[in-house]
């Protein structure tokens, strides 16, 4: 039978901050970009090529094509063959190794020695254009225009909101691929619903509503939510940048009255953070367990 270990405080990953972290959207231009087939692109691509050859020689028309092609083939080689680990620049913000996210306490930035051990309300915003258009639909910039107010608005009371972070993704089941959504973690359901009715969004409701008034049905809209209780959630990442849980913060008031960020994000050789049972509470650690992620 194995002797239970002592439960250390949970190493961060990063030091603690100064700077406020900023929460933002995906750019406009990814999501206009993206809600376009290949072949929609290549068809546009074919047509600019066609104008060229149309005013300009040969010889000449061919120049922005062939510029385009060696830059990407040269810098496709380069990442392959002369960049090192280090140098790689998809590699930039990867944390090596296994990590998990564990938010540190509200009241002194410290990291907990016990797995997920405060509740969580995950919030899931999201957006559709169902239009041939895209993003570039009838009320489609008025939406993007709301979505960037409530960002900004997260942005300015973060801390009154109690968020801790969010994340942006975007689905691709259906064949408009231009359903984006905002995955965003709170301290509580009460910030949340402070969220809900402040103006910024109280704002892009309205807009929604009275544009369906006027017969318009082709922007779909959303949220979810799930309150979940201590215990009952866990997360692990491999290689990978701080992203979702492991991407979120809080924020310390220190007794000078300066202002401290603490990541969420934390090493998960500690021994109560190795197996999914163990970062849920539910398994027991000991000394003679096998690491298990």
């Amino acid at each position: 039978m194995g002797t239970t270990l002592e439960k250390p405080d949970f190493r961060p990953i990063f030091n603690p901050t100064k700077q406020r972290p900023l929460e933002s959207p995906p750019p406009k231009e990814i999501m206009i970009k993206d809600a376009f087939r290949l072949r929609t692109l290549m068809a546009m691509g074919a047509l600019a090529q066609i104008v060229l050859f149309a005013i300009l020689p040969y010889r000449y028309a061919i120049v922005p094509a062939l510029i385009l092609v060696l830059q990407s083939i040269g810098s496709t080689i380069g990442q392959m063959f002369f960049y090192k680990i280090n140098e790689n620049p998809y590699m930039t913000g990867v944390v090596q190794g296994i990590t998990s996210g564990q938010p540190p306490s509200w009241q002194d930035g410290r990291y907990p020695n016990a797995p997920c051990s405060s509740p969580i309300v995950v919030f899931h915003l999201g957006v559709a254009y169902n239009h041939p258009l895209g993003p570039a639909c009838p009320g489609g910039n008025e939406v993007y225009t709301h979505f960037m107010n409530m960002i900004t608005a997260m942005n300015e009371k973060k801390e009154e909101y109690g968020l801790l972070g969010m994340s942006s993704w975007k689905q691709t089941k259906r064949a408009t691929h231009n359903a984006g959504l905002v995955v965003m973690y709170f301290k509580n359901v009460e910030g949340l619903h402070k969220f809900a009715h402040d103006k910024e969004h109280r704002d892009g409701w309205d807009f929604l509503h009275a544009f369906r008034k006027k017969g318009y049905n082709h922007i779909t809209a959303l949220h979810e939510t799930f309150e979940v209780s201590a215990g009952a959630w866990e997360s692990i990442y491999l290689d990978s940048p701080p992203i979702l849980m492991g991407d979120t913060s809080i924020k310390v008031t220190e007794k000078d009255g300066s202002s401290t960020w603490y990541k969420s994000l934390v090493d998960v050789s500690v021994r109560p953070l190795t197996g999914m049972m163990n970062r849920m509470q539910r398994g027991k650690a000991t000394a003679r367990d096998r690491p298990a992620y």
